[in-house]
């Protein structure tokens, strides 16, 4: 029985140096592997892009945050205007400053003289 047990690790071990399988299974496990790692890789980075860039409390206020203030009561009519008033005006300004994506597609028309 020892003998036959012998004899068939010895064959087994051929057939799959022989046939191939052993580099098939080898393979096989290197691709499971790299299937989990780039798996772990896209769920990582789905977490890091789903997370605030700001913590918070963070720095700045958006017009919201303006609105809630004066719903709350944490801010006078006046107040909110003036802030509502800045926001708007940087907003323009930035808005000016950027360059006009249909610029383009339209024909250039000579200055007039």
């Amino acid at each position: 029985m020892i003998n036959f047990m012998g004899r068939l690790t010895v064959m087994s071990t051929y057939l799959l140096a022989e046939t191939g399988v052993g580099s098939v299974i080898f393979w096989s496990v290197v691709l499971i592997g790299l299937l989990l790692a780039g798996f772990w890789v896209v769920i990582t980075l789905r977490n890091w892009l789903k997370s605030e860039d700001i913590p918070s409390g963070g720095i700045g206020f958006t017009l919201s945050d303006l609105r809630q203030l004066h719903r709350e009561g944490k801010m006078t009519t006046e107040e909110f205007e003036r802030a509502r008033e800045k926001f708007i005006a940087a907003g323009k300004a930035m808005a000016a400053k950027l360059p006009d994506p249909l610029a383009r597609d339209r024909k250039q028309t000579p200055p007039e003289r």
